[in-house]
């Protein structure tokens, strides 16, 4: 992993950015939800900004109640890593 996916960002302007898409697993209006299994952290440990992807409220929720995020994530058969690598490259080539 290079430097700038080790580093913590914090960019309001990104996060602004990963709330005009819509939820990645219904496309309702999002909250920007930090993906703690990213960046090897565990627990409350907040990732970096570029580390966010859109979730609505009801998702965000059901997310965190599950508890085990790679778990949630699968079981929506989704990859949130791929989704915020893609949106951090596009973010900063504009």
């Amino acid at each position: 992993m290079n430097k700038e996916w080790a580093d913590k960002v914090r960019s309001q302007r990104y996060l602004a950015d990963v709330r005009e898409h819509g939820c990645l697993v219904c496309q309702r209006p999002p909250q920007a939800h930090h993906l703690t299994h990213a960046q090897g952290l565990r627990g409350m440990r907040r990732t970096g900004d570029q580390w966010a992807v859109p979730l609505c409220q009801e998702h965000h929720f059901n997310l965190h109640a599950h508890g085990n995020e790679s778990q949630w994530w699968a079981l929506q058969g989704l990859d949130p890593i791929a989704w915020a690598k893609r949106n951090w490259e596009y973010f900063n080539e504009k």
